[in-house]
């Protein structure tokens, strides 16, 4: 079986590599608050998710939500 040719090089623009990495800093965000606000899903998601909600930071409570009710 003869080698694959090999590919060109392809050189991304820094501009776009750094919209990239926003949108996908975006993108995480939005998904951490998501699995937050919304545990059951969280579990469903697997370790990986487990782990990145480890590291969030926990979000502040506004006052007279069902988390600072005693």
């Amino acid at each position: 079986m003869p080698d694959p040719a090999p590919r060109p090089v392809v050189v991304i623009p820094q501009e776009l590599m750094l919209e990239r990495l926003a949108k996908s800093d975006e993108m995480r965000e939005f998904f951490i608050q998501f699995w937050l606000a919304n545990p059951a899903f969280a579990k469903q998601a697997g370790a990986r998710v487990a782990s990145l909600l480890a590291a969030a930071p926990i979000p502040a409570t506004e006052p007279g939500d069902a988390a600072t009710a005693t």
